[in-house]
């Protein structure tokens, strides 16, 4: 690489935020001019990561982070030695930072293969989460799911990927479309309210919307327009689906603390309680399965919700004791119903 110390002086601006319109275009164009630049900035994204981005200044510790920047850049052994040099009088509190402003000027190149780095957030079965996007929107994520997502927006659509059930509040912005995909569906939204059940395991997807607009794209050749409080379902087997029209505010009301049932079978319900409590629960007769039931519960116990679908719905049930597995630790509760006699 010829012209380093150039090169280096705009990179110690763009680190400082001294750095023009003018330097940032020349910068960009060193960049993008060979594939061994590109190669090295690889490399260097890839230091950055390991360093993990998504960071707050007080959870740094200087001297590690140094040390371990310092050690995996000697790894690179085609890095040429005045660059090295450079590189080596650097302290960690200037290579962090200039790692996440080049990454920044990367996601806003469209000449030139990005490089992005993601966030990704489970919320374990029995607990669900809030989360704040880069964007100013919001994800409620119910138990058992994952949202991976941008540290920055930069491109021309805002794309996350779910697996599991998340309530959207999509903060409105026309010229960047919102990207919800999952592994049957790809939902794009501008500004909206919506709910999105899509977990890994179940043969059913399904989109319900509560204010806003949103196009739904199914196995990436069915589209459907829906409006507020219509749903769809659809089964990734069968490739078939339903547009239904329903109460919207019913279905993501569980991220308030509300788990709201409106004509539902028993097998869904007994689902959406084994996801929120934490419990394997089987049901053990297609009569029991296929029975619909209409609740509404808020701040009941699982102990408590068991006992009142027992007194509604005709029921019965088998609690297996908790044993201890190999690594010492409880098994998941089991639960297996039963029709009432």
């Amino acid at each position: 690489m010829q012209e380093n110390r150039p090169i280096e002086e705009l990179i110690v601006k763009l680190f400082s935020e001294n750095i023009t319109p003018d330097e940032k275009t020349t910068l960009t164009a060193w960049m993008n001019e060979n594939g061994e630049h590109r190669i090295y900035l690889a490399q260097l994204k890839n230091i950055w990561d390991a360093s993990h981005p998504a960071f707050t200044p007080d959870e740094i510790d200087l001297i590690d982070a140094e040390a371990k920047v310092m050690e995996k850049i000697r790894d690179r052994k085609w890095i040429q030695a005045p660059v090295l040099v450079w590189w080596q009088r650097v302290a960690a509190i200037l290579i962090l930072p200039v790692m996440i402003l080049m990454g920044y000027l990367l996601y806003n190149q469209p000449s030139h293969t990005a490089f992005t780095a993601y966030q990704e957030i489970t919320s374990p079965f029995g607990v669900s989460s809030k989360v704040d996007l880069p964007d100013g929107s919001t994800v409620w994520l119910n138990s058992g799911s994952k949202l991976k997502y941008p540290v920055v927006f930069a491109s021309n659509e805002r794309n996350v990927y779910l697996s599991g059930e998340a309530f959207f509040k999509v903060h409105s912005d026309k010229s960047h479309p919102f990207i919800v995909a999952t592994d049957h569906v790809r939902v794009r939204a501008t500004g909206t309210r919506f709910d999105v059940e899509a977990y890994s395991a179940d043969t059913i997807t399904a989109v319900t919307l509560v204010e806003g607009k949103v196009d739904v794209n199914m196995f990436g050749d069915k589209n459907e327009k829906l409006q507020p409080n219509q749903r769809i379902v659809l089964n990734s087997i069968s490739k078939n689906y339903n547009l239904t029209e329903t109460d919207a505010s019913h279905w993501g009301a569980w991220k308030d603390g509300i788990l709201a049932f409106r004509d539902e079978p028993l097998e869904e319900v007994f689902k959406r309680l084994g996801r929120t409590f934490n419990v394997d629960i089987t049901i053990k007769d297609k009569i029991v399965a296929h029975q619909l039931y209409r609740a509404t519960f808020e701040g009941e116990s699982f102990e408590e919700i068991l006992r009142l679908l027992k007194m509604t719905a005709p029921i019965k049930y088998k609690k297996t004791i908790r044993e201890k597995n190999s690594a010492g630790k409880y098994n998941k509760e089991k639960i297996e119903v039963y029709k009432a006699n």
